[in-house]
């Protein structure tokens, strides 16, 4: 039974606004009493991520330029790979909440290239003037905005998040066992540019034309500056330019490779995790290739390489809208060619895209133990203090009796008496989501501590329960 109040929204319904913008996953939970499906709710976030399976793919080539032999097969495990370059509104969107939560950013982001006026959307242009260290910590900030568990640490002992300054992170200050968002190492990048084709120059097959793809003098409406992210779906607009080689003349087509990501091919060129080595992948003339290059995963060098012209430098991938496809500049369009610069750089023909592992982190993982007897009182700041019972099952301060289940503190699931289950994660809560009536977000007013105050906004109602989970 439910004790319901009638009131006015007032200024509650603000909030509800950011509510849609929540990543979940399907799964079918399994408890003593049965089994409940739970629905799934959809990012809608800026920027979607396709997943990269599993598997071993030819890197490199040996028939182009020497930093991109030998040709060696790489394992790379599955991951999620954002299908588009980061937008300057999906920047904006973390950047804001970043510098409110401890981070701060080179003032060179403040000079990107926004889209012309006559853009359909001159915020979702590609972001630029970003460095690698600034590219890394947006990562950071992303990943704690989402309640999961950052990737890059100032220490090698991941107790000090990177949220600040210019700093050359090594191998070691990464949490290879996170699920946040982190950049690609340079074999994950090539691995899902080339969207499981093997051997090709470009991500399809065949030649190129204005009708593919952003580079220089293609055709497109913005020559000679960026597309908006995604901007190839199969309504572009191509005239006869320099390089459009008839692409004018083409039906358009979707140009997502086969992986469903967009922009690999041209538009910007994105930042990688990897130090950038001339011969990481072996000796280009004997092809003896580098055993270090054929580790699974593997970060690239471990320390800085001290060439006198590239070292220092990290490694860049996808060729940019000044690039053309001419054997004076390299083929600098080829997925297997390899672009490097400082770490400092920032240009408006550089970006960048995430990917994240495909890492299910254990629930509540980073929940603190209060000192008591039995170590069985724990806190989270967002969720607040509750007691770990033997039987899964919590006794929380305020909500009483919860089953969870979920991941992190990104993805969670509550088993309430009387409003059975709710979904929440730490950007949300205290609102939560009750896939019953076909969904509805409830807001739970955490100042009553001695019954459980839930406000229905499609009902625009209060509902009411005692920590028993009996009808007030």
């Amino acid at each position: 039974m439910l004790f319901t109040v009638g009131i006015s929204l007032g200024t509650i319904n603000q909030p509800i606004l950011r509510l849609l913008k929540v990543a979940t996953s399907s799964r079918v939970l399994l408890i003593a009493l049965g089994t409940l499906w739970i629905s799934s709710i959809r990012q809608i976030n800026g920027d979607d991520m396709s997943y990269i399976p599993v598997g071993s793919y030819l890197m490199g080539t040996d028939t182009h330029l020497p930093d991109e032999r030998p040709a060696h097969f790489v394992f790379i495990s599955a991951m999620y790979c954002d299908k588009y370059e980061i937008s300057l509104s999906f920047w904006e969107e973390v950047a804001r909440w970043a510098l409110a939560n401890g981070y701060a950013f080179d003032s060179k982001v403040r000079t990107a290239k926004k889209g012309p006026s006559y853009s359909p959307a001159p915020m979702q242009h590609p972001m630029n003037m970003v460095t690698w260290y600034d590219a890394v910590k947006w990562c950071n900030a992303r990943t704690e905005k989402e309640g999961r568990t950052p990737v890059y640490y100032e220490d090698i002992e991941f107790t000090k998040v990177y949220r600040k300054g210019d700093l050359n992170l090594s191998n070691d200050h990464v949490n290879s066992f996170s699920s946040g968002y982190r950049l690609p190492t340079e074999a994950e990048w090539e691995k899902a540019a080339r969207g499981d084709l093997v051997g090709t120059k470009y991500p399809w097959e065949g030649s190129i034309d204005g009708s593919k793809g952003n580079y220089r003098l293609s055709g497109d409406p913005f020559d000679n500056a960026s597309t908006p992210v995604g901007y190839f779906d199969g309504n572009q607009l191509i005239t006869e330019k320099d390089n459009s080689y008839g692409g004018q003349n083409y039906f358009p087509f979707e140009m997502v490779n086969g992986y469903g990501l967009f922009d690999v091919f041209g538009n910007v060129n994105e930042w990688c995790w990897d130090w950038y080595d001339p011969e990481w992948y072996g000796n280009p003339l004997t092809k003896a290739i580098n055993s270090f290059a054929l580790v699974s995963d593997n970060l690239g060098p471990s320390t800085v390489p001290t060439d006198d012209i590239v070292g220092g430098t990290r490694v860049i991938r996808g060729g940019s809208f000044q690039h053309d496809d001419s054997r004076q500049s390299g083929n600098a369009l080829r997925l297997a060619y390899r672009h490097q610069r400082k770490p400092d750089t920032a240009l408006r023909t550089l970006g960048f895209r995430c990917v994240r592992s495909d890492i299910k982190e254990k629930l509540w993982i980073g929940a603190l133990t209060l000192e008591s007897s039995d170590q069985k009182w724990k806190h989270l700041d967002w969720f607040g203090t509750f007691f770990q019972s033997d039987y899964k099952w919590i006794y929380h301060s305020t909500l009483g009796w919860v089953y969870p289940v979920g991941e992190g503190s990104y993805d969670n699931w509550l088993f309430i008496d009387g409003l059975e289950w709710l979904w929440t994660n730490s950007v949300v809560y205290p609102y939560v989501f009750s896939p019953l009536s076909g969904g509805i977000w409830l807001w739970y007013d955490r100042t009553q501590n001695e019954s459980q105050w839930f406000y229905n906004f499609q009902e625009q109602a209060w509902m009411g329960f005692n920590l028993t989970g009996t009808g007030k």
